[in-house]
């Protein structure tokens, strides 16, 4: 297969990335090295900056009337659309994740684009403010170029999202993709030149840490959008602090999930072996620790494990693979040190034993022990499984630690566990469930806790991206 360069897009212009430092990139299901990384230079990142911020300060893509930018989205909507099986297969090779989930990923993107537009439409960029003397009116302004950071877990689907958003708001952007994951922002980028988006409306440039640093960093950025580690947001909002730019920050969460005494165990179970497999358990809103009555522990445990065992390990391109790898060699490595600090500190390890000798597979793991856990994010395929006497100290356990974006209830009394759902720190809280898509149309969450700055859901992604200004005749003979 032939995979995209690793350009850098500067004024409508594919450069080479001159810089290396010596990594490649990996097929996560056999270890094999498939191409070199490539590493945009730090005058690259000041030109691409220098480039958004042209485009932003002669309107040429915020002047457009909201209608003429959904135009421009719907037909990059179209592009993505005609690529989106080739999306599939580079996300599944960038991520680990199973490809009969990065279709679903990618048979998406396109419709997230034109939704951008259209709520962009509905809510337009001018509109009228009641006044008595007439002539006062609301602006949205974008605040200036803007940094895009995006994770490795879901490339194309966070590429397009924080992309969309931001052009329907009238923003320039400068995307920044994973080192691990840069394939899909390439092909976004093809497409932006393809379909007439104007040039420095979208930038892009690649690399390690040095160069999404050097982004952060450039005083002309003036709002960053980040999907990822809560040590990597730490520095993003140490740098950016002192300008005040905008931030948009999501990070890590130890996601708990509290299992009632009235709940069906069987059905919890294979709820919660959904959600913590899913992307190979490479999703930032997976369950992460499970806590039950002390006294159902060990069963809900073993039924866990079973219901790990029953899934079908294997090859991300596999079209039966419900658990690919996880994403590089460094996150097993990671998730292996966790499991041995939690056997360290006595719980008892429950594994799948069967998976691929070679590649990045980490077995599915369920580790036993009372208690909060680990301080630290566990971002792959392990659970915790923990014990408690009360449910105010389930809650209390739920709330200790990275705690912020979502958490889950299982129960059969389902406004009781509703009420309980009320006292967790977390922005979403689902009830039976462990979905990965949002429960209601109209939802919103905010990063609770140390998840993060703001939150999502569409209408609070397109507000980021904008300051609200008003303009007018200021009223007469007011007294002060």
């Amino acid at each position: 297969m032939t995979y995209p360069a690793l350009h850098t897009w500067i004024g409508g212009v594919a450069e080479e990335s001159p810089e290396s430092d010596g990594t490649w990139l990996h097929d996560p299901n056999t270890g094999e090295a498939l191409v070199a990384s490539a590493s945009s230079s730090l005058d690259q990142v000041g030109r691409a900056v220098s480039a958004a911020q042209d485009a932003h300060d002669d309107r040429r893509w915020r002047g457009l009337a909201p209608e003429s930018r959904a135009e421009r989205l719907a037909a990059l909507a179209d592009w993505i659309d005609a690529r989106a099986e080739e999306i599939a297969h580079l996300d599944a090779l960038n991520s680990g994740v199973p490809i009969s989930v990065t279709r679903l990923f990618g048979g998406a993107n396109g419709a997230t684009l034109r939704d951008a537009a259209r709520r962009a439409v509905a809510i337009g960029d001018v509109r009228d403010l009641p006044s008595a003397q007439g002539g006062v009116r609301g602006h949205r302004v974008p605040w200036g170029p803007t940094a895009l950071i995006l994770p490795w877990n879901a490339p194309s689907a966070m590429a397009v999202k924080k992309t969309a958003f931001a052009l329907a708001a009238g923003a320039t952007v400068v995307l920044k993709p994973s080192l691990f994951s840069p394939w899909s922002a390439q092909l976004l980028l093809e497409g932006v030149h393809a379909v007439g988006i104007p040039d420095g409306a979208v930038g892009l440039v690649q690399g390690s840490g040095g160069v999404g640093r050097a982004l952060v960093a450039d005083e002309r950025i003036a709002a960053i959008s980040m999907t990822g580690s809560t040590p990597t947001g730490r520095a993003i909002a140490a740098t950016a602090a002192p300008r005040f730019a905008r931030l948009q920050l999501e990070l890590g969460s130890n996601n708990a999930a509290i299992v009632r005494a009235d709940a069906d165990l069987p059905a919890a179970a294979k709820a919660l072996a959904d959600g913590v497999l899913k992307l190979s358990g490479q999703w930032c809103e997976a369950p992460r620790r499970v806590l039950v009555d002390r006294r159902r522990r060990d069963e809900l445990a073993g039924l866990l494990i079973a219901e790990f065992g029953r899934r079908t390990i294997g090859s991300s391109l596999d079209e039966d693979t419900e658990v690919g790898p996880v994403a590089f060699a460094a996150r097993r490595e990671e998730l292996t040190a966790q499991r041995e600090r939690l056997a360290g500190a006595g719980a008892e390890i429950l594994r799948v034993a069967a998976v691929p000798a070679q590649g990045w597979f980490f077995e599915p793991t369920v580790a036993v022990l009372d208690g909060p856990g680990l301080a630290d994010e566990v971002f792959g395929p392990m659970l915790l499984v923990g014990g408690y006497d009360t449910e105010d100290e389930a809650v209390a356990l739920a709330n200790t630690g990275q705690v912020g974006l979502a958490g889950y209830v299982f129960g059969d009394d389902e406004g009781a566990a509703a009420a309980l759902g009320t006292r967790l720190v977390a922005g979403e809280v689902k009830v039976n469930g462990t979905s990965v898509l949002d429960m209601s149309p109209e939802s919103s969450q905010s990063f609770f806790g140390a998840s993060g700055l703001g939150g999502h859901g569409d209408d609070d992604v397109l507000d980021f991206f904008v300051g609200k200004q008003i303009v007018g005749s200021d009223r007469p003979g007011l007294p002060l």
